[in-house]
């Protein structure tokens, strides 16, 4: 373990360093383009409210969940429908007819549907187990 940087450099880079100076230059960009890119992700999954992980997993249901239509039956029970499929939704209850709300402690697509209905953030759903 070292606080060189060039040591550290030396290091990754020394089968590299036998490359012709064109493809040694792109190996090294290549290298940092990499390492920014992990620890950029990294810091983003800092001020999030849950792990990256998790936070992954809710963006991309978020993303299905633009296509499915809402219809409130009240305040906390909602029907969505996917396409002829129809799911209910207890947002009091934190459960769906779909199983997966309630299995994972997760808000599910079709829940995700129901809270963008409402106008309300997801935070307060998800199981305490994921948060920071």
């Amino acid at each position: 373990m070292t606080s060189n940087i060039a040591e550290s450099l030396n290091a990754v880079t020394k089968y590299a360093r036998e490359l012709p100076i064109v493809e040694l230059l792109e190996y090294i960009r290549t290298l940092l383009k990499r390492w920014t890119k992990e620890k950029l992700l990294k810091a983003k999954g800092t001020f999030t409210y849950l792990g990256f992980k998790f936070n992954k997993e809710l963006d991309d249901n978020r993303t299905l969940s633009h296509k499915l239509g809402v219809r409130a039956s009240t305040d906390y029970i909602h029907t969505v429908l996917d396409g002829v499929s129809r799911y209910i939704i207890c947002l009091e209850n934190k459960r769906c007819s779909c199983g997966q709300f309630q299995l994972d402690g997760l808000p599910c697509t079709h829940a995700l549907a129901a809270l963008r209905h409402m106008d309300e953030s997801f935070e307060q759903y998800c199981s305490p187990y994921y948060t920071k």
